[in-house]
């Protein structure tokens, strides 16, 4: 058995650390908790006993490889932060030496210092994070995303891999039906002491961290998230094909900032898309879906399309799988729900990187080129590797577990994906999970 260590893990995510924390130790792995910020020690302290905080030291030392990597994650974080923070964690696994370290989600120059450090020191790295598909998680070794190690095969490596045209069916009517997984019961979190929550608040308040101190006292409500279902929201009915889906993304997602150079605003995505749409028709309309942190009655289609207004429709987050999938092209930065388009045989466009990026799959392009990419669309389509490619995508690059709602299935899976990171061929196949890659629901019928 090995010892496993969840490095920095968001009090947001709560539920599925202490999920696979609980599984992981009953099959007799060693789990602990690196902690690199007070507020998420002190939360995190007061749910489990193995837990360590790990702050920055004085000393500066940054090897010039380590200061490239943090460089291209577009840290949040100040320099000096992260160059005293690398020392005192390779400190921490020269003492530890861990097997594992597991990352969730996060991107940040500090998960970038602690990967640099594991695999420095000689300890095998797993990322997790959102899936392409709602109630999915990815799982890579490198990183999530545009980072992870699929990115650099080719068609020919996925051309190998027999296409599975259940699960892909499935995986489509799962997201256009919005499909819920049957998740598992909540675990109790433990809210942390008054006591020490005023002092670490008061540690870096007299640090000049004023915003961090707050977050120092309320940050353990992350915890305890809104339980209300997803709604689905009401399906577009009066769209006359064809027509363009162009998915807009909040200049904060995570995708855009670290997978998007120069990514366009909403406004000039929309112009070009106008331009690109008249490949299909002179009053081929365009239908922007905006992102989950704009609604609808705050964004109207004229501020968005200027002179364009009465070819652009404006539809909201809750739409964009509908849309992406009965488009005539869907157009992106790099948005998730793009996978669906592609489920459904729908070519992709995006300015972006992006997990599922492959030539003959999706087609990268600028701005500025975007109605080219539009007018040249069947010359670079190849529907004969997108089904091998989305196969492989969905049965070894993601997990079926909610991350915010997992279920038995998904965690088995889970477990499954940490295990063969972690144990010899031999160890894995003596002590197999009946774990099923794909949604509960239509899967389950067959």
């Amino acid at each position: 058995m090995g010892h496993i260590v969840f490095a920095a893990p968001s009090i947001s995510r709560f539920h599925l650390h202490h999920r696979l924390r609980r599984d992981l130790l009953r099959r007799g792995h060693r789990v602990s908790i690196l902690c690199t910020d007070r507020c998420r020690f002190t939360f995190w302290r007061e749910q489990v006993s193995d837990v360590d905080l790990v702050e920055p030291t004085h000393r500066y030392d940054c090897p010039e490889a380590m200061l490239e990597i943090v460089a291209q994650v577009g840290p949040a974080e100040p320099r000096h932060q992260w160059q005293r923070l690398l020392p005192a964690v390779a400190r921490w696994f020269e003492r530890e030496q861990p097997d594992l370290v597991l990352f969730h989600q996060e991107r940040s120059a500090t998960t970038a210092c602690i990967q640099f450090a594991a695999r420095t020191l000689g300890s095998r790295v797993l990322w997790t994070g959102d899936g392409l598909l709602r109630h999915t998680m990815q799982v890579d070794e490198r990183g999530l995303d545009a980072d992870a190690s699929c990115r650099r095969w080719t068609s020919e490596d996925f051309a190998v891999v027999a296409p599975d045209d259940a699960l892909l069916h499935a995986s489509l009517t799962h997201a256009l039906a919005n499909g819920q997984p049957l998740a598992l019961p909540r675990a109790t979190a433990s809210v942390p002491q008054l006591r020490r929550r005023l002092t670490d608040a008061a540690h870096d308040a007299l640090s000049g961290r004023f915003q961090t101190a707050m977050t120092d006292l309320i940050g353990w409500r992350a915890a305890f998230p809104d339980d209300r279902p997803d709604q689905l929201a009401t399906p577009m009915l009066d769209l006359k094909p064809p027509f363009l889906a162009v998915l807009l993304q909040d200049a904060n997602d995570p995708r855009v900032l670290h997978d998007a150079s120069q990514a366009p605003d909403a406004r000039d995505l929309i112009q070009r898309a106008v331009v690109a749409a008249d490949a299909l028709g002179p009053e081929t309309q365009v239908v922007a879906v905006l992102p989950d942190c704009i609604s609808r009655s705050q964004l109207a289609a004229g501020s968005l399309a200027g002179e364009h207004g009465h070819r652009v429709r404006i539809a909201s987050a809750g739409n964009a799988a509908v849309i992406a999938a009965t488009s005539a092209a869907t157009i992106t930065i790099n948005h998730p729900a793009a996978t669906v388009a592609l489920l459904s045989g729908t070519p992709v466009v995006h300015l972006g990187r992006a997990l599922y990026e492959l030539p003959g799959v999706t087609t990268s392009t600028t701005l500025e080129q975007l109605p080219d990419a539009i007018a040249s669309l069947q010359q670079h389509d190849c529907p004969e590797l997108r089904r091998p490619f989305l196969t492989w995508l969905l049965q070894h690059g993601h997990v079926w577990c909610s991350a915010t709602a997992p279920n038995h299935n998904g965690m088995l899976g889970l477990v499954q994906a940490v295990e063969r990171r972690l144990l010899s061929d031999a160890e894995h196949n003596s002590r197999p999970l009946p774990y099923r890659p794909g949604p509960t629901w239509p899967l389950a019928m067959q």
